[in-house]
């Protein structure tokens, strides 16, 4: 039985085929070295509106929850926070997660991206679509690895100096394509508006 409120398991991919998503992302322009901007994020949900999840996607299902990330603290060290939502009926069958990780600096911030996003093809169902606008790079795709889990798995990546952010959307039931494309710009908004506050 799935647990949604579970936070294990972050996976991430990188590319079978690229997409632009309306231009060309701007992570040419952005320092490649250096410790980076940001610090290591401790307590998570308290600085993630999920307002444009829940208006893109489903309302929310009980409070969020958060823990510490990160295997590793001399290379990275972040923390995620999972928002339960019902599409239907009143048990949660989806959930929202974000999580954000401040690597010890750019290069490997660069290097961890570059991985994830080289990756997405291995899980991607369609395009792995760049973002851009949004932080040093950004890419967007559905992921089908878990899809004996869940039917519908939206996945956006952000790097941005040395952090790198994850946003998760993944429901037990079909999300339609309507809240699909709802969700996208929900997503990148969701980070755009958490950025600023995990600045060192």
């Amino acid at each position: 039985m799935l647990v949604l409120g579970s936070l294990a398991g972050c996976d991430s991919g990188d590319g079978k085929g690229s997409a632009d998503a309306g231009g060309t992302p701007t992570a040419a322009a952005a320092p490649t070295s250096g410790p980076g901007d940001y610090r290591p994020p401790t307590d998570l949900c308290p600085k993630v509106d999920f307002g444009p999840l829940t208006a893109a996607v489903a309302p929310t299902d009980g409070p969020p929850k958060g823990q510490k990330t990160g295997s590793d603290p001399a290379t990275g060290r972040g923390a995620a926070c999972l928002q339960g939502f019902r599409t239907a009926g009143t048990k949660a069958d989806g959930r929202s997660v974000v999580y954000c990780t401040a690597w010890k600096d750019v290069a490997t911030a660069i290097k961890q991206y570059e991985y994830v996003r080289s990756s997405a093809s291995k899980e991607a169902q369609g395009p792995v679509v760049r973002v851009p606008g949004l932080g040093g790079g950004a890419f967007r795709y559905e992921s089908v690895k878990e899809a004996a889990v869940f039917r519908s798995d939206l996945r956006s990546v952000v790097r941005d100096s040395n952090l790198e952010c994850e946003v998760q959307v993944q429901s037990l039931t079909p999300l339609t394509d309507q809240q699909v494309t709802a969700a996208w710009p929900a997503m990148a908004e969701t980070v755009r508006a958490l950025m600023p506050k995990l600045r060192s």
